[in-house]
């Protein structure tokens, strides 16, 4: 198992608490316990990536950034999903940008390489294009997730999502893959020619199988009213699809 925390905010030498939350760790998936963190260093007592800020920021292009995807590729590499950056977190853009970085596990250590490459890097207004003239623009669209087809193993699946207020939703892509190169990401269409969309705010995905696909919400603190069930999600409650796909 591998994670990542957002890399979004960083400590001080005077209180380094903030530290954490710039953090890629990895576990067997049956041991948590045995949890370890790649390219691991302390400020104070608390452990962290913080190393690794530097090289993100430098492939990133900006002193912000944060991270809301990760995925392995087959190719011992792993790819890095940043929602959002610019110079500060007041004054950022959105998009779908996408990073990788050679990557193993040997026995002894988690091994990462230097260079953070930019796979791509698609603004919020191109995004937005792609789905269609039924869907407006959204700025604030931002990658959310990002997954490996490890059953097909020819794409991707990613979402993204917005949220303005108390609007949110998002919507499910692909990005087809083929001799170690990952396409552009396309929207998932649904038979009548329209873009898969979602009512709720898209923050994960997963591969069920060769033809499902599970996606998760978060949406924070909005109540969504889902008219399909005829009432709205509680405090301690979460909301998730399986989109199912059929072979013409």
């Amino acid at each position: 198992m591998i994670a990542i925390t957002a890399f979004n905010k960083e400590g001080t030498a005077e209180n380094p608490a903030a530290d954490a939350l710039n953090t890629l760790l990895y576990w067997p998936a049956d041991a948590s316990a045995d949890a370890k963190i790649v390219s691991e260093s302390t400020r104070g007592n608390v452990a962290s990536s913080r190393d690794l800020r530097e090289r993100i920021s430098k492939a990133v292009g900006s002193p912000y950034y944060q991270i809301e995807a990760l995925t392995t590729a087959p190719d011992d590499r792993l790819l890095i999903g940043v929602r959002e950056y610019g110079e500060n977190s007041k004054a950022t853009v959105f998009s779908f940008l996408l990073l990788s970085v050679p990557f193993r596990i040997d026995p002894q250590q988690a091994v990462l390489g230097d260079e953070l490459e930019v796979v791509w890097r698609i603004p919020a207004d191109e995004m937005a294009k792609k789905l269609g003239p039924a869907h407006s623009p959204r700025p604030e669209l931002g990658l959310s997730g990002i997954k490996f087809d490890r059953y097909n193993k020819d794409r991707f699946y990613a979402v993204t999502s917005f949220e303005k207020g108390d609007e949110l939703g998002g919507y499910l892509w692909v990005l087809p893959y083929q001799g170690k190169q990952i396409g552009q990401p396309q929207p998932v269409k649904q038979p009548d020619g329209s873009a898969v969309a979602f009512n709720h705010k898209p923050e994960g995905v997963e591969v069920l199988d060769h033809d499902h696909v599970l996606v998760v919400h978060d949406d924070d603190r909005v109540r969504v009213q889902d008219p399909s069930i005829g009432r709205q999600r509680e405090a301690h409650e979460f909301v998730y699809n399986i989109v199912g796909f059929s072979t013409p």
